[in-house]
């Protein structure tokens, strides 16, 4: 098992988590150690993906220069 990956693995499990805390979008109990999400609307949450996801990929075209003769 290549270590290096599974940490850098855990790493972003507990950025995600920590995101997810500030947003306020979960609960972390120190004393437990566990992790509570608060429940979300999937659908709207896909739909904002959506635009983020699209306006990101608009930006790499832009600085790339795709489409330009």
């Amino acid at each position: 098992m290549n270590w290096t990956l599974a940490r850098g693995l855990v790493y972003l499990a507990c950025l995600a988590a920590s995101g997810l805390a500030v947003a306020g979008l979960a609960d972390f109990d120190l004393a437990t150690g566990t992790l509570d999400i608060r429940p979300f609307n999937l659908y709207a949450l896909i739909g904002a993906t959506g635009g983020v996801v699209s306006s990101l990929l608009a930006s790499v075209a832009l600085l790339r220069g795709w489409g330009r003769k």
